[in-house]
């Protein structure tokens, strides 16, 4: 074998240990009507899986997301994955009446993306009216395996991210 069909047999090689790196992360939204108290204070807010804020989810670079969401509120709702680079995917970017019809009250849909070229911290927010004040979680995508941050520091610990937002009545 040549030196050319070396580099392209160790290229190929390289590729498919990459794609194999690259996990399928699956999770379901529960979009419903909770009550939470803050601050001595009860009432009813629309909210995912019952948390508020709504969850945070960690991936590496090169992962694929897949969202269910299921709408059991009384409003329809889409979901917006802020600052991600939605490539050849752009049915599951969120904005609604923009990039997809909104899930009606009793509906479902499927997001399902790949975050690539991408490190940091983002967020997820409902594109939908007023849901975006109380339906809204971070989104932490880290270095793929093998590779470390682009920092000439490393950084020694990892913060909780903090979410502000506020339900008002």
């Amino acid at each position: 074998m040549g030196s050319r069909g070396c580099s392209c047999w160790l290229l190929s090689l390289a590729l498919l240990c990459s794609l194999a790196a690259a996990k399928e992360q699956y999770h379901e939204f529960v979009i419903r009507e909770t009550t939470v108290k803050r601050q001595c204070k009860s009432q009813s807010i629309m909210t995912v899986n019952g948390q508020f804020p709504g969850p945070t989810l960690e991936i590496k670079e090169g992962d694929s997301l897949i969202i269910n969401l299921i709408n059991r509120g009384r409003y329809n709702v889409t979901l917006h994955w802020h600052g991600v680079r939605q490539m050849r995917t752009g049915w599951s970017d969120g904005p609604e009446y923009v990039t997809q019809c909104p899930v009606r009250p009793g509906q479902s849909y499927r997001y399902r993306f790949t975050v690539a070229a991408q490190e940091g911290t983002l967020w997820w927010h409902a594109h939908s009216s007023w849901l975006r004040a109380t339906v809204y979680g971070a989104l932490l995508i880290r270095p793929r395996d093998g590779t470390s941050y682009p920092f000439h520091v490393q950084p020694t610990r990892e913060l909780a991210p903090i979410l502000l937002g506020i339900a008002c009545s």
